[in-house]
């Protein structure tokens, strides 16, 4: 990938400041959701609903700026395409919410997933430690995506483990 000229860039900066100021100005009390977001699986009723990730407009103005930034320097580096990693989110996010909806192993779970420069984040229920684990390494494995970031948590309705310790067997004391 060719590194960009220094107007085209600074018209590319420009532009998308701009876009970003009138955007998170036009509805300063409305809240602002920049990620994409998608719930995956249904299966799990007893699951608290995740709330998508909202910003309000001086939180979106911040990220906004942030973002430009990531953008100029990989573009001048010229590591990413056009228009950087969050260009490409939304159709990370929908393939992998997709294919873990597909997959009948997580069909009794409730998950949530957001995507963030190919960053995928993981929240809602899961009914095992083993589940949860495979299900981290499926979402691993999806292409487009860089890192996974689990925020599960064991499914309400699911049996609990038992952590008590074993007693000791009854047996003949020792004298002393």
């Amino acid at each position: 990938m060719q590194p960009f000229d220094n107007a085209r860039m600074r018209a590319l900066v420009a532009f998308a400041l701009v876009a970003a100021w009138t955007g998170a100005a036009s509805g300063a009390d409305a809240p602002i959701q920049l990620d994409p977001f998608a719930q995956a699986t249904h299966g799990d009723a007893s699951c608290p609903e995740v709330p998508p990730p909202l910003l309000d407009a001086a939180e979106a103005r911040s990220q906004a700026h942030v973002r430009v930034e990531r953008g100029l320097r990989c573009a001048m580096e010229g590591t990413c395409a056009p228009g950087g990693s969050y260009r490409q989110d939304p159709q990370v996010n929908a393939a992998v919410a997709a294919a873990i909806g597909a997959d009948a192993r997580f069909a009794d779970t409730s998950v949530w997933v957001t995507t963030s420069r190919h960053w995928v984040t993981l929240q809602g229920c899961v009914r095992s430690t083993a589940q949860r684990t495979r299900l981290v390494g499926f979402v691993r494995g999806q292409p487009g995506v860089e890192r996974v970031f689990d925020e599960l948590r064991r499914s309400p309705a699911a049996p609990q483990p038992d952590r008590r310790r074993p007693r000791e067997p009854a047996g003949p004391r020792e004298r002393l």
